[in-house]
């Protein structure tokens, strides 16, 4: 059985968590402008460097717009958010994503593994696609569904990475949290052989160069998630 550290949250995260629930649910509309800083420490009894630090933060994710010597609004994250507006979501919807937002995530996922495919059977070395072997292993060994999800991650993580690609690999990194996630909840519905005999069969198909095989494997995978045939949503 697994055990993990716990760890208490500090209060420039809890400050960060109860505005951006507040963004989310849709209690702060869009538009609207927060008190002033010195009021906002006051009224939720936290410092005003922690409140600075969270409202610099919420700006980076795209939940706040800071106007120089007007204000602090509220922005429509759907439009201004950056990655890390995903972790919030999962975070307000309780370490989980709803069906629309697995959905997009499995799509880019499609999107960015026909791309390394068509690259890394064109371009890559058998040493490159041999090196690939250590993490599938790790797939078929992991003694649960955290270690088969990071192992899953490493192994198409550094598949991006011999694909010759310098902005997949990044888009990967940026997205580690939700994909890992989303490959741990797999694990424990369907189970690790399931997902190593899956990333296995891609893994001979673009061993043996046969480029066309892999793309259709990878859209029959991914689409029985985006079909619903395989659920992982959460409603």
């Amino acid at each position: 059985m697994e055990f993990s550290k716990i760890a208490a949250p500090s209060l420039k995260d809890l400050f960060i968590r109860q505005i951006e629930d507040l963004i989310i649910s849709g209690k702060l509309e869009i538009g609207s402008q927060l008190p002033a800083e010195r009021e906002l420490a006051e009224r939720m009894g936290v410092s005003r460097t922690v409140v600075n630090a969270g409202i610099a933060e919420m700006s980076g994710k795209g939940f706040l717009e800071i106007r120089p010597r007007i204000g602090i609004f509220v922005t429509d994250f759907r439009r201004s958010g950056k990655i890390g507006a995903i972790l919030s979501l999962m975070t307000y919807n309780g370490g989980a994503l709803r069906r629309a937002e697995i959905r997009s995530i499995l799509e880019i996922r499609l999107a960015l593994d026909r791309l390394s495919i068509e690259t890394v059977v064109e371009k890559a070395s058998d040493e490159e696609i041999n090196g690939l072997e250590p993490h599938l292993e790790r797939i078929r060994v992991a003694e649960s569904p955290t270690a088969c999800a990071a192992a899953l991650y490493d192994y198409h993580h550094e598949f991006s990475v011999i694909a010759q690609n310098t902005i997949i690999p990044l888009i990967y990194s940026s997205f580690a949290i939700p994909i890992t996630s989303l490959w741990e909840r797999y694990c424990r519905l369907y189970g690790r052989q399931t997902l190593y005999e899956g990333t296995q069969r891609l893994h001979e198909l673009v061993k043996a160069r046969r480029k066309d095989e892999a793309v259709a494997w990878v859209e029959e995978y991914i689409g029985t998630s985006l079909s619903g045939t395989r659920q992982i949503y959460s409603e």
